[in-house]
């Protein structure tokens, strides 16, 4: 199972988590070479994933101010790391940062997100190949403030519709692209080593 979790920030300190959303973005579609598989990665026939459980509301869920104006909000994709050893998971981050003056609410629910990870010629894996049960999370940001999205990815393919792929991503660089509905990021670029 993969975890996304949303952890608000301002001023780049960290805060308490806001809502964590127990949310299989890519359910398995069978065992990877490492413990557990969020995503297809082999021949095997693709395995539904349990749905997204309804993330826990708390004081800064007040969605009472004004939505933000898409110009206002900056969508970023980091990665935890810059090279993984064999084996080694890339925590794939979305970032979501508020950079008008004034507060507003934004949609950072699953239903909105996408991470995308591409290598020069070929579409590797997206987090909504697989998705099941998205869910919508309206959050308030103050000016500033960021939501920010992480993604443990193991290593492997997905294909629109779920299908299973047989080869998992040799060594290389790739690029790590996100998405908040209509919000795309820049490209980071990451290595995975043989």
């Amino acid at each position: 199972m993969t975890v996304i979790g949303l952890l608000s920030r301002n001023d780049g300190d960290p805060a308490a988590v806001g809502a964590v959303a127990t949310t299989t973005a890519v359910p398995s579609a069978a065992p990877s070479p490492t413990a557990s598989s969020p995503e297809p990665g082999a021949s095997t026939a693709a395995e539904p994933s349990p749905s997204a459980s309804e993330p826990e509301t708390t004081a800064d869920d007040d969605t009472s101010g004004r939505e933000c104006d898409p110009a206002e909000i900056v969508v970023e994709a980091k990665t935890d790391a810059q090279a993984y050893a064999p084996g080694q998971e890339p925590v794939l981050s979305l970032v979501v940062r508020n950079e008008s003056g004034t507060a507003c609410a934004v949609n950072v629910g699953t239903s909105q997100m996408e991470f995308v990870v591409a290598d020069p010629a070929d579409r590797i894996f997206s987090s909504t190949d697989c998705q099941q049960a998205p869910q919508d999370l309206e959050r308030v940001l103050e000016p500033g403030a960021e939501e920010v999205a992480t993604l443990e990815w193991e290593r492997t393919r997905t294909t629109p519709g779920c299908a299973s792929v047989e080869p998992v991503p040799e060594g290389g660089t790739y690029a790590l692209t996100t998405r908040l509905g209509g919000l795309t990021s820049g490209t980071t670029s990451f290595v995975l080593d043989g």
